[in-house]
């Protein structure tokens, strides 16, 4: 890695910075500039991307397609602990209830609750379609700017979701029809497609 310093013998600025043994290097004349560099990498070594994967603690990247972002822990409804050993039954119960509360939790009012509801739809229609996630993604950015711009309100949720996928398809140049979104969506063309065509406007906008 290169570093934007200079060495204060030769003035050189090719600076070199040597992670083993923590050293900040003259490319030029070899002179340590600097020493004991803390190493703000990770403590493992990965020989392959399969190692890297498995040895990495991150989580899962964001996402708009979840109400929470996908930064909620989930409890998986497989009745099986972290090792993959089966949950005795005496204690199945209890699980049960944690999962439960767990959900509740999860979506606490009813904003949040129409947010689910929407993403929910969203993904569904959009595989349907066959739109690619990043498309999905966007479309879920817009629905959540058109809840911020107070749109939803007196609005059916179906609408503002296919509006929202037709304009993220606009935004990419994907060509998508009405007809397409509403077939998707199993909204009446008669009465929806023009309501579809105003929230496109208000939401682009």
């Amino acid at each position: 890695e290169t570093w934007k310093k200079i060495d204060s013998e030769c003035s050189s600025e090719h600076l070199v910075r040597d992670y083993e043994r923590g050293e900040l290097l003259c490319n030029d004349c070899g002179m340590v500039v600097e020493d004991s560099f803390i190493d703000q990498g990770p403590e493992w070594r990965a020989f392959d991307s399969d190692q890297d994967d498995k040895r990495s603690r991150t989580g899962s990247p964001m996402t708009f397609l979840s109400h929470d972002k996908g930064l909620a822990t989930e409890i998986s409804w497989a009745n099986k602990d972290y090792y993959g050993k089966r949950i005795p039954h005496k204690n199945r119960a209890q699980i049960y209830r944690v999962r439960k509360w767990h959900q509740r939790i999860r979506v606490s009012n009813a904003a949040e609750r129409n947010l689910s509801l929407a993403l929910q739809m969203m993904s569904d229609y959009g595989a349907k379609m066959g739109i690619p996630r990043d498309i999905k993604e966007t479309a879920a950015l817009t629905y959540r700017k058109a809840v911020d711009k107070n749109l939803i309100r007196g609005r059916s949720i179906e609408s503002i979701v296919c509006a929202s996928i037709y304009a993220a398809c606009r935004m990419v140049n994907l060509p998508r029809t009405l007809d397409e979104i509403s077939k998707a969506s199993e909204v009446n063309k008669k009465k929806n497609r023009k309501s579809i065509q105003t929230h496109c406007q208000r939401i682009i906008s």
